[in-house]
């Protein structure tokens, strides 16, 4: 009796150990961004935005703010921006709204079940997708004028974690445990998301910031740098 107990100690012990997998995100390479080409001048940019007051959501804003003051084309990034405070401190306003959607997958439930046999969480992890739609609004502070500019991203991610892994204890039963789990874990796990918005915030930052010097690069009329062009003043895009 006690020698089964110990090796099912042993066993568990050696699960626990080996089903994590660290997440990867399998896609960023979809959305590497070079840096962009120099502004004919640098601009003092104000950024504000609506996702700011949700904890995980203002992470992502952090991450493009933290890349538009690296890319060396602004002269000053003030974040937060009041138009109180900082009244004629800037020459154009960027507003960031973020829309994050997370989900599963049913390739999930093969993986756990009946992946359990070969330690598939741990090899492969969980498969996971993100969709993160986020929308900017350029306003020329010296005219009014503004540009909307949407930059829609989708990613594929790995995880496995002891909170789900821990059903491969089903090598100790018949495998109900791990069938039952597999299809429950076919949706998404919401513990990983504050991992995966570290993990992905270097590329999503710097992929919006260039959308972004695009955006405002391509709408400065020649010549005078920093204003948006005429038809953006109308209205147009």
């Amino acid at each position: 009796m006690k020698k089964m107990i110990l090796i099912t100690s042993l066993v568990a012990v050696l699960v626990s150990l080996g089903c994590t997998h660290a997440l990867q995100i399998t896609n960023a390479d979809d959305y590497f961004s070079p840096p962009a080409p120099p502004l004919q001048k640098p601009l003092k940019l104000g950024v504000i935005s609506s996702s700011v007051t949700d904890v995980r959501n203002s992470r992502y804003v952090n991450a493009v703010v933290d890349a538009l003051q690296r890319s060396g084309n602004f002269e000053r990034v003030l974040y937060p921006y009041s138009l109180a405070v900082n009244q004629g401190q800037a020459d154009l306003l960027i507003d960031i709204a973020v829309n994050p959607k997370y989900d599963g997958s049913g390739q999930n439930f093969v993986i756990n079940w009946p992946g359990f046999l070969i330690f598939a969480p741990a090899i492969w992890g969980y498969k996971y997708n993100a969709d993160i739609d986020t929308r900017v609004s350029l306003t020329n502070l010296k005219d009014n004028s503004t540009k909307q500019v949407a930059v829609p991203m989708h990613y594929v991610f790995r995880h496995a974690a002891m909170n789900r892994t821990w059903t491969e204890v089903s090598w100790l039963e018949v495998s109900v445990i791990a069938f039952v789990g597999g299809v429950t874990f076919t949706g998404y796990d919401e513990s990983v998301t504050p991992e995966f918005i570290s993990a992905v915030s270097p590329n999503y930052g710097s992929y919006v910031s260039r959308k972004i010097v695009d955006a405002i690069s391509n709408e400065v009329v020649p010549n005078t740098p920093g204003l948006l062009t005429s038809r953006q003043s109308r209205g147009g895009l």
